[in-house]
């Protein structure tokens, strides 16, 4: 369709050009005639002309606006369809539940299904979260961990009664308290094309200087954004195309703690990073935010040896859980995740 649009601009012109000055011809030829003949006068046949071309281009303007109109219906269309869009989630109550969250999360036999799916992403999960503490959720590709952090903050809808928080149900508390008070760093860091600050400020009014320099500091990317021309007012591009994997991810971080929220997902947030700088992001997170439930999920399970409780997924089920040590003695799945990943760092030592 854009093809053939620019073909017709591309005729537009000079066809309109061409009839206009093939109008003007044939009125000199007869025009000149009559006059060389007396029929009319000089100032007539001047008059004459300048009217046609008084008349020639606000027909050709009349064309190219109809145009203009066109395109700019077709686009309002599609802008007002964006607008309209009704959310799919949406609050289930007439009086929601909007006071402070504490952040002690509780999954009752979790059941769920993707559309057009055979085999449950994730079967009676059920696992409590003490507000305040440490989690960390392990597990292979399509375990289902992602899908479990998901249904928290409700960006998937489950069913009710299968996600408590502070003891009440998801689906009765207010969804922009819940989603106000969760801090969630995603596997695919999304960066807009604005400044550092206000990138790491979304979402959040109030954040003063001090406030999102202490987040990139936690988040150890504040002594690379100093090193910028202009520092926390550097534009980072369409989707950070100026920063590199590890810094989209480190910027998405400090967003996500810069209000430090009653509650943190990470989701396998610093894949993109060193094993030194994950350490440290993890120790400024774990020492920030103590009285405050943090979930991480890591596939290097070094880093998560801090974590008070780590639950171990498979397939969707939940097969394990316990501390770091609990889960090594018992030689089960988390054993033999950790013993393969030691072996795996192992082996790049020796290449």
């Amino acid at each position: 369709n854009n093809l053939a649009l620019g073909r017709t601009l591309a005729l537009f012109f000079p066809v309109m050009t061409l009839f206009t000055n093939l109008g003007l011809a044939v009125v000199i030829w007869l025009g000149g005639r009559l006059t060389i003949l007396g029929t009319t006068t000089t100032g007539d046949f001047v008059a004459f002309i300048s009217y046609l071309n008084l008349l020639a281009w606000p027909m050709m303007a009349l064309g190219w606006v109809t145009n203009l109109i066109q395109r700019g219906s077709a686009a309002m269309r599609r802008i007002n369809g964006i607008l309209e869009e009704v959310p799919e989630i949406t609050d289930r109550i007439a009086a929601p539940h909007k006071k402070k969250i504490r952040g002690q999360i509780g999954l009752s036999r979790l059941t769920y299904l993707y559309p057009n799916r055979k085999e449950h992403a994730l079967q009676d999960i059920t696992l409590t979260i003490r507000s305040g503490q440490t989690a960390a959720l392990v597990g292979g590709v399509g375990s289902g961990k992602s899908t479990l952090l998901q249904a928290i903050p409700r960006l998937i809808e489950t069913g009710r009664g299968m996600i408590l928080i502070d003891g009440i149900p998801l689906h009765d508390i207010d969804l922009a308290t819940l989603r106000g008070s969760i801090g969630f760093v995603t596997q695919e860091p999304y960066v807009f094309s604005d400044t550092i600050a206000d990138n790491v400020t979304l979402g959040r009014r109030g954040a003063g200087r001090d406030t999102v320099n202490n987040a990139l500091r936690i988040a150890q990317l504040r002594d690379e954004v100093e090193s910028l021309p202009r520092g926390t007012q550097s534009i980072v591009g369409e989707r950070g195309v100026t920063l590199s994997g590890g810094q989209r991810q480190r910027l998405t971080i400090a967003r996500a703690i810069v209000a430090n929220p009653p509650i943190l997902i990470l989701d396998d947030a610093l894949s993109q990073v060193d094993t030194r700088t994950e350490a440290a992001i993890l120790n400024g997170i774990l020492r920030t935010r103590e009285g405050r439930t943090t979930i991480i999920v890591s596939h290097r399970l070094t880093t998560i040896k801090r974590a008070d409780i780590i639950y171990v997924l498979k397939e969707g089920l939940l097969v394990e859980s316990g501390n770091h040590d609990m889960l090594l003695r018992t030689g089960g799945e988390y054993a033999r995740l950790y013993q393969r990943q030691q072996l795996n760092e192992e082996l790049l030592e020796v290449r």
